[in-house]
């Protein structure tokens, strides 16, 4: 699986709102729908590590590879299927060497 790094529109989980926020694609779209499902990713670096979280460090060789500014987190305890319409921009991908963290 070649995990995308992207950019949605992220809708808040009370729907009060949204964020473009960077998401992991962990599916490809769907062929009768355009659905994905996409784990959230945060810069927030300092909070709680949760069960699922996979840091990104910006020190790593291969995080040019990622299109992030920063380190990040991802969050495969957020997990949220959306529709290809919310995909703004591809980012970057995730290197090989988390690949086995996501799986």
């Amino acid at each position: 699986m070649n995990y995308k790094i992207i950019l949605i529109d992220f809708a808040y989980s009370d729907e009060s709102g949204s964020k473009l926020r960077p998401a992991l694609t962990l599916t490809k779209p769907s062929n009768k729908y355009g659905d994905l499902i996409v784990a959230a990713i945060t810069s927030n670096t300092k909070r709680k590590h949760q069960s699922g979280d996979v840091k990104i460090e910006r020190g790593d060789i291969d995080f040019a590879k990622t299109g992030l500014k920063e380190s990040s987190v991802i969050r495969l305890g957020k997990l949220v299927t959306t529709h290809v319409s919310k995909v703004k921009n591809e980012l970057g991908v995730l290197p090989k060497k988390y690949h086995f963290d996501i799986q």
